[in-house]
């Protein structure tokens, strides 16, 4: 049974484009329009290609950076038209917090465990030294540090301490939603499971709701209640966890899924793709950005670009051939 949920995150047309090449008159489509729902106490996956925009669109959603346009609400409140500088001054900055890839380098080294957890604290909740102490201490207990590691700096902490850190400042301040950009890549596989089980644990403990960032299919199926698939910028499929993987749409999510390493499959049941993405600057906007690797292709897909459109049960998906019902 499908679970609707209250939409906490809403997001229309957004787009972020940067000019390119030396008279600055060509532009990189790193989002390109997309629309995105995320629900409250929900755990969204976006998974696609390095270079697709999926860490692009998360730090826009997140507003760390401004997009080009487009809508971003919160709760019901546009965010989207706040200036990335004006976000990360207002009271709703604490709404929306990151993880990031790279938890050695989203630290500042001069800072121990609890001033690095204390410092967003102290800018967005307030309140006696006791209170922040308080909130520090809880959200070290609840990502499974000891309190002692507080006195510790960076350089003192392994892969998946500071991993635990940069979790414990972001859960402090009772986030809304927690932007997770590709948490656990830096990680070896066997602290990857444990960092996966807390922020599994951490979501029900506190019902935030997650927006996960990955390239890797088999993290995102165990943590995400739903998936989006980027490619070039464009959503191409969206839908319950399950449907995703056992019965993709899209081809291009199909290839992607055909791409786990599955030693009970043999490589002729597999789709394969030729080539490699188109560039991302200055796309045709009137042909689907993936033609010329799709193994399936019809002509119209040369011709016109199909809308991401529902396919019932929440499934969404931006393919001629799905959308026409052909298989």
């Amino acid at each position: 049974m499908t679970v609707t949920r209250a939409p906490l995150i809403n997001v229309r047309g957004l787009s972020k484009r940067y000019p390119v090449g030396t008279l600055r008159r060509r532009m990189l489509y790193a989002v390109d329009e997309v629309d995105l729902t995320i629900g409250e106490g929900e755990c969204v996956g976006l998974v696609g290609e390095s270079g697709c925009g999926k860490s692009t669109l998360a730090r826009v959603l997140a507003r760390l950076i401004d997009p080009t346009s487009g809508e971003i609400e919160l709760s019901g409140v546009e965010i989207g038209t706040i200036s990335a500088k004006r976000f990360g001054g207002s009271s709703l900055r604490g709404d929306i917090q990151v993880v990031f890839q790279d938890p050695t380098e989203s630290l500042n080294p001069g800072f121990t465990v609890f001033q690095a957890i204390a410092d967003p604290l102290k800018r967005l909740v307030g309140g006696s030294s006791q209170d922040i102490t308080d909130l520090v201490l809880a959200a070290l207990d609840d990502v499974g540090l000891p309190r002692e590691y507080g006195s510790r700096y960076p350089h003192q902490l392994s892969g998946g301490q500071k991993a635990r850190v940069g979790i414990a400042r972001a859960i402090a301040v009772k986030p809304k939603l927690l932007v997770l950009d590709e948490p656990t890549s830096a990680l070896d596989v066997s602290v990857q499971s444990l960092i996966l089980h807390l922020l599994a644990k951490l979501q029900k403990q506190r019902g935030m709701s997650y927006l996960f960032v990955s390239h890797d299919l088999n993290v995102v199926r165990l943590l995400c209640d739903k998936i989006a698939v980027m490619y070039l910028g464009r959503i191409v499929e969206f839908g319950q966890s399950k449907s995703v993987f056992h019965e993709p749409r899209h081809p291009y999510t199909r290839a992607l899924i055909d791409a786990i390493p599955d030693a009970g499959r043999k490589n002729a049941d597999r789709t394969k793709l030729e080539g490699s993405a188109s560039s991302p600057i200055d796309p045709d906007q009137n042909a689907c950005r993936f033609t010329g690797r799709c193994p399936v292709e019809l002509p119209i897909c040369t011709k016109a670009m199909p809308p991401l459109t529902s396919l019932g049960n929440g499934s969404l998906v931006a393919c001629h051939r799905a959308i026409e019902g052909n298989p």
